[in-house]
């Protein structure tokens, strides 16, 4: 089964982004296919500039950051969202997080169309 995510919560006023990654895990332990995990709305946030980060937020970064790299697992975040929260393209990309790939809605409607299920986290 090919699964995707949506995670929507803050990584630090929500258990949306810890939750959605043990999900993650479960999903790979179980043998589906976790191709992307799409990070919209306040979630975002996990994508920002580690300096400026709060613990929490970064400590949860960094979890999927790993999970990421070992299950060959596309993280993407939404880049009117960050626009919008003041998160730049630029900052994003530089902030040493190779496997944050920042993209638009677009995406993320293709995702949902080649996957079997989309699980939502907010």
């Amino acid at each position: 089964m090919n699964v995707a995510l949506l995670v929507q919560g803050s990584p630090e006023d929500t258990q949306a982004c810890d939750q959605a990654l043990s999900f993650a895990r479960a999903v790979v332990r179980k043998n589906h296919t976790l191709e992307r995990v799409f990070f919209y709305k306040d979630a975002v946030k996990i994508a920002g500039d580690p300096a400026t980060l709060p613990e929490a937020t970064m400590t949860c970064s960094r979890a999927w950051l790993e999970f990421a790299k070992q299950n060959h697992t596309e993280l993407q975040v939404c880049v009117s969202a960050c626009e919008r929260r003041g998160i730049s393209v630029e900052q994003t990309l530089d902030s040493g997080s190779p496997c944050f790939e920042v993209v638009g809605l677009g995406q993320f409607v293709e995702s949902t169309i080649e996957c079997d299920r989309l699980v939502t986290f907010s």
